[in-house]
This record gives structure tokens, sequence and C-alpha cells, in this order.
């Protein structure tokens, strides 16, 4: 779960040494502004009391990392990700999805435990329960 950690959520972009693996699009300054804004809120636990609910955990921690495959894959796709920057951060994130599962959840303690009691919340995004929670 650790290694989700060092996956950025928002897309790369141009910075001013230009480089082979630099986006083909640099985003706008207010598009990036406000992605930047988002990404900071997401990053923070909003509920912190869940209740333990594996199902719910799962399923919100799933959806979370299958929607930031999907929106990489477009900014990838679109020219606002360097492709290769998108196919590591896709490796990680498949191995992240492929571990969230049920039985996993079951039999969770401390901070993977604490992982899931947070993805159990339907406010909280993944990243800031893997963030908290990292092990």
């Amino acid at each position: 779960m650790g290694a989700c950690l060092a996956i950025g959520i928002v897309p790369a972009h141009a910075t001013s040494t230009p480089s082979a693996d630099a986006p083909a699009r640099p985003v706008p300054a207010p598009a990036r502004e406000l992605a930047e804004q988002v990404a900071g809120q997401l990053l923070q636990v909003q509920d912190s009391e869940a209740e333990l609910d594996c199902a719910r955990a799962v399923d919100n921690a799933r959806s979370g990392l299958q929607t930031m495959l999907e929106v990489g894959e477009k900014n990838a796709r679109d020219g606002y990700l360097p492709r290769a920057q998108y196919e590591a951060t896709a490796v990680k994130l498949k191995a992240f999805l492929d571990a969230v599962t049920a039985q996993d959840c079951a039999a969770a303690t401390g901070s993977r435990q604490g992982f899931y009691r947070c993805m159990s919340s339907d406010y909280n995004h993944v990243m800031a329960c893997a963030k908290q929670y990292e092990s």
C-alpha cells in the first residue's frame, strides 16, 4: 500500500526544464492550480470515525483506484501526462487494486485495518487513507 503513495494524483505538467518525458500538452495554469487544490483536499481524511465495513471499504477503494487509472489513461492519451509516467504509475495502482479484497480486509490488522476502516467512509479518498495508514 505504501508504494502507491509515491504516485501523484495531479497530472504532471511541464517544468522549466523540458525533457523527453515531458507531457506534449502542458496543463493551463488555472486548470493546474485547481487540480492542485482538489488534490490537496483529496489527500485529507474527511471522516475518521467510520466503523469497519469490509464490503463498503473494498468497494470504495477499488472504485477510487479504477477511477485514478481511467483518468491517468485519459491524461496520457490526451498528451497531458507522459505515457511512460502513466505506465509506471498504472503498474503500482493495479498492484494496489489487486491487493484490495474482502479477504484482505477481514484478515487486516494494524495500519492495514486502519486503511480499511478509513475506506469504510464514503467521504474519504483512497489516497488519503493510504497516506494516513501507510505501513
